[in-house]
């Protein structure tokens, strides 16, 4: 029996729709996860077809896993993670297991953001940074000089989390004891400040052919952090815009030396000049691959699947549309009682898909990280333009209403 093992993955969005993908595709699907939740929700995962609980997702328990698992005569064809931190983990094993050639090494480089400026140092999308190691004395290294506003963050953070803007020394020296506090052994980075449009970069790397499949422009909200609140696809950017853009996705890809993977590039253009935010082994999470679908007719999270099977994948549009993502969040912490207007939304003018994530009775709360994001509404138009204002006009009819904690 084909086998198709998935580490980890999310209820709903490219880590789930990569399941379905894989079901499509004929093959039995086998999720290992540490969530009890799925565990005791398994009738809604009816593409899983085998799932595994873990208390602990280590290298160990897994191998151990699949050795039952071959046991049971389940030939397993590819062994993967869209989630972090799982990734390159999930890549090491399958290159073992089933003699491919995903670019292991370089999945490492990216799960870690200080390993990721190391490796691109010399790339001129690089921007100026700094890595506080634990082992030092904090006093001492707050001697130095520093140009403010900085940005301080955990070098295995996702999701906006354990990222901070600092404007001060004062700042800088709180932000840093508190991350200390809580990873004492892990080191901490510091980057300059980048003001200017911020894009995203959707990557598949097949045999060392670099694929630029979508370019997303990023909406971000800065309140309590910096939250994407909004994704944009026009498939038709400026041609210099996007020329010099892609060259510099390509320079990166090429330093990381990516030949068999996918992963997706944050970048913003300054003064003329792109400068890498960061880089993530994996597509995006969220509405993404749906982003995708809707605009090119490209399921990602499915030719992500064939190109770790050692398939060539098929990156032909099959159309064009302007699509904008508009994700929910809220201002208030509270006890969802309710969400009303999802059915006027999904009834709006070019309204493809409204998502809500939380459930009856889950608490909320305003955005500290990508996962207080609690649904979003994807919608198309004849414009860019028209596509955003149809998008945020659907969204404007969602109400969640909150019992204060």
């Amino acid at each position: 029996m084909y086998t198709i093992i998935f580490i980890e993955t999310t209820k709903s969005g490219s880590a789930r729709e990569a399941i379905k993908a894989a079901q499509r595709l004929g093959y039995f699907t086998i999720l290992f996860t540490r969530s009890e939740k799925f565990m005791n929700q398994r009738k809604e995962f009816p593409d899983v077809c085998q799932m595994i609980h873990l208390k602990e997702l280590t290298e160990h328990g897994i191998r151990k896993e699949i050795i039952d698992l071959q046991q049971q005569k389940k030939v397993i064809k590819a062994v993967v993670s869209f989630m972090d931190p799982y990734v390159s983990l999930a890549a090491r094993i399958m290159n073992e297991l089933c003699y491919s050639e995903i670019s292991v090494e370089a999945f490492e480089k990216m799960e870690n953001k200080a390993e990721t400026r190391k490796a691109l140092r010399k790339n001129r999308a690089t921007p100026c940074y700094n890595v506080f190691n634990p082992k030092d004395k904090l006093k001492r290294f707050l001697t130095q000089e520093f140009t403010y506003p900085l940005i301080v963050k955990s070098p295995v953070s996702k999701a906006s989390k354990d990222v901070y803007l600092v404007k001060n020394k004062l700042k800088l020296e709180k932000e840093m004891t508190k991350m200390l506090n809580c990873y004492p052994d892990q080191n901490i980075l510091l980057e300059e400040y980048l003001e200017g449009p911020q894009f995203i970069a959707e990557v598949i790397v097949h045999k060392g052919e670099i694929n630029i499949v979508a370019v997303l422009k990023q909406h971000i909200t800065k309140k309590l952090k910096f939250i994407v609140t909004g994704y944009a696809l026009q498939p038709k950017l400026d041609e210099n815009l996007y020329k010099s853009l892609s060259a510099a996705v390509k320079s990166i890809i090429k330093d990381l030396e990516v030949k068999n993977a996918a992963c997706h590039i944050e970048i913003r253009y300054v003064k003329g000049v792109w400068k890498l935010i960061e880089v993530n082994p994996r597509i995006s999470g969220g509405a993404m691959n749906r982003i995708i679908e809707e605009a090119y007719g490209i399921n990602l999270a499915e030719e992500i699947l064939k190109v770790y099977l050692g398939c060539e994948p098929n990156l032909t549009r099959k159309h064009e549309k302007n699509i904008y993502a508009y994700y929910l969040t809220i201002n208030s912490y509270g006890r969802l009682l309710k969400v009303t207007g999802k059915n006027m939304a999904s009834a709006q003018p070019g309204v493809r898909e409204v998502h809500i994530k939380p459930r009856k009775g889950a608490n909320l709360m305003p955005p500290i990280s990508m996962g207080h994001r609690y649904g979003y509404v994807i919608a198309t138009g004849n414009t860019l333009k028209e596509a955003q204002t149809n998008a945020t006009k659907a969204a404007d009819l969602i109400k969640f209403y909150l019992e204060p904690l």
